[in-house]
């Protein structure tokens, strides 16, 4: 009896041991797959987001460039001397007619770059008044036309520098002596809206002559995130540079997160991301877990989700091994006493089997096949580790696959990446593939969603990822981001990939032509980049040129529709 008893005791613990490291290792795995997985939503979405404020950035700065090279060339004329009026009439009048032709030159250029930067509402040149009049400059808006249209000439002459809240967009960059990202702040030129600017200062000769800037509206930023939906019930918020709320779906704009929770704070957010950390609190009597990224202007993206939607699997996960450790107690419990000389042996190697599988081991071999309890156990104990080995694997299978597509996630590419980084800090060894990446950009999903629905939206996501699919058949799809594919062309598909972007393009033109709707279009802006081991140093930079000749065929696409 004592052997039975010590027997019994063994396989108690042996079974509860397994199934409270079992719910362990499955909530372990489950924390920190949706920490990374939120904190790839917030990075993704940030993209979204950093393309159009950095394409305003690259306009202003384009711009800036132009008006700096422009007053070098021409220093005999504008200088110091002539520009403060220590010269004759004569070099004062000739100054006066260059920054005339000065800033019609910059109008000019300004005007080509705003028509091709994606949300700018305004762009504008305000002269310095003590160099120039305000006519010298001027000032174009699209609010509520769908171009832009000449409007009267800022006058910094009418600016109050201790009303910081309205003319922020002036002052601030003349203090600071350099570009800056400004706002959200009430522009007093668009009505009071809340808006976002980059603007520069331009210097000649150590003289401010004016500011060069760019807008883009708050709403325009929001637009872009509200419709976005994390699981169930989650959401995208915006916060700015301190930490104050912009925009949250159950609070006003310039409330602060301690108002959301008790849990949170503005401190909270002065890192520039989360960095794969697990941020949970409690609001509105549930717990939610948030992730966050820094935009280029400095502004944060914090994705949030209920905890209970994204430990789901988690949960139907232990409810499986509760039940079948509660079974199999029940099981032993009973049967063991009866069948004690007959299973000692093999439940010797049940026994060290259970314990490999506790330590994480769900290859463990369990070989035993007899035709009886001992031979139930260990199919029982089969099944559990199966169950384990294919919840794990779809824990992480869900953590690098795209859920609307069914192709590999980002991810999926950054462990990919991983891997060929690895090669090319070895110095790329011979028996390392070469590689090229093709990267795929959906055109006009933000029309098609606006105008036909998000469903209609996703049908024109999964048709565009089906036809790269059907095409690069065989090279690894990753869905990137909300409209943006990649795929990473080796061996074959390498060698050929000329005549594959071909095919693609046929394909595409072979189902647009057979097109009845925008959504069933395969419409794709595409970049291919090769990986050169004499200069490249990381997968990065390919992918970065394949980025840059995608968003090139995009604007052309653009240009074609004009």
């Amino acid at each position: 009896m004592k052997i039975t008893a010590i027997t019994i005791i063994a396989i108690l613990i042996s079974i509860v041991t397994l199934g409270v490291l079992g719910v362990y290792t499955v909530s372990a795995e489950s924390d920190q797959n949706s920490a990374h997985e939120m904190n790839l939503i917030a990075d993704d979405e940030k993209k979204s987001l950093d393309a159009h404020l950095i394409s305003l950035e690259q306009s202003v700065s384009m711009v800036a460039h132009i008006a700096g090279d422009m007053l070098d060339n021409n220093s005999s004329v504008v200088n110091k001397d002539t520009l403060l009026g220590n010269c004759t009439p004569e070099q004062a009048e000739q100054c006066r007619a260059y920054l005339a032709r000065h800033g019609e030159t910059i109008r000019e250029a300004y005007s080509s770059v705003a028509n091709h930067t994606s949300g700018v509402v305004t762009y504008y040149y305000c002269m310095n008044p003590e160099v120039a009049p305000p006519e010298f400059g001027f000032f174009y808006s699209k609010v509520g036309t769908k171009d832009f249209e000449k409007q009267e000439p800022l006058d910094a002459k009418t600016l109050d520098p201790n009303d910081i809240e309205h003319y922020t967009w002036y002052f601030t960059p003349i203090e600071r002596g350099k570009a800056c990202w400004l706002g959200p702040y009430l522009a007093h030129f668009l009505n009071e809206a809340w808006t976002v600017s980059y603007v520069t200062p331009i210097y000649q000769d150590g003289v401010l002559l004016g500011v060069l800037g760019m807008d883009i509206l708050l709403d325009t930023m929001i637009d872009q995130i509200k419709d976005i939906q994390i699981y169930d019930t989650g959401f995208v918020c915006l916060l700015d540079g301190e930490g104050r709320i912009l925009h949250h779906p159950d609070y006003e704009t310039g409330s602060y997160p301690e108002e959301a929770s008790d849990m949170l704070s503005m401190d909270m957010f002065q890192q520039p991301s989360s960095a794969g950390k697990l941020l949970r609190y409690n609001a509105h009597g549930e717990e939610r877990q948030l992730a966050f990224s820094t935009l280029a202007n400095g502004m944060k993206l914090v994705a949030v989700a209920p905890v209970r939607e994204i430990t789901e699997s988690q949960r139907h996960l232990t409810q499986i091994i509760v039940f079948v450790a509660v079974i199999l107690l029940a099981f032993f419990t009973i049967f063991t006493p009866l069948f004690m000389r007959v299973v000692t042996r093999p439940l010797q190697r049940l026994t060290a089997a259970s314990q490999r599988l506790a330590d994480g081991d769900y290859d463990v071999e369990l070989d035993y096949e007899g035709k009886d309890e001992v031979g139930v156990l260990t199919d029982a104990f089969r099944r559990m580790r199966d169950h384990l080995k294919l919840y794990i694997g779809d824990l992480n299978s869900r953590a690098s696959t795209d859920a609307l597509t069914g192709v590999k996630n980002k991810s999926a590419f950054d462990a990919d990446a991983l891997h060929l980084n690895e090669g090319i800090a070895r110095g790329w060894p011979e028996d390392m593939p070469m590689f090229a990446i093709a990267m795929f950009d959906c055109n006009r999903l933000k029309v098609i969603n606006d105008e036909h629905g998000h469903d209609r939206g996703d049908l024109y996501l999964r048709r565009a990822c089906q036809t790269i699919c059907d095409t690069f058949a065989h090279s690894p799809v990753y869905r990137l981001g909300g409209d943006e594919f990649a795929v990473l062309l080796e061996h074959g598909d390498y060698l050929r990939r000329e005549e594959l972007v071909e095919t693609f393009r046929e394909q595409a033109d072979k189902a647009n032509a057979a097109a009845t709707a925008p959504w069933e279009r395969v419409d794709l802006a595409m970049g291919v980049a090769e990986f050169d081991p004499t200069s490249d140093e990381s997968v990065e930079q390919v992918l970065h040129r394949a980025d840059e000749l995608m968003y090139l065929d995009k604007r052309l696409y653009k240009l074609s529709l004009k």
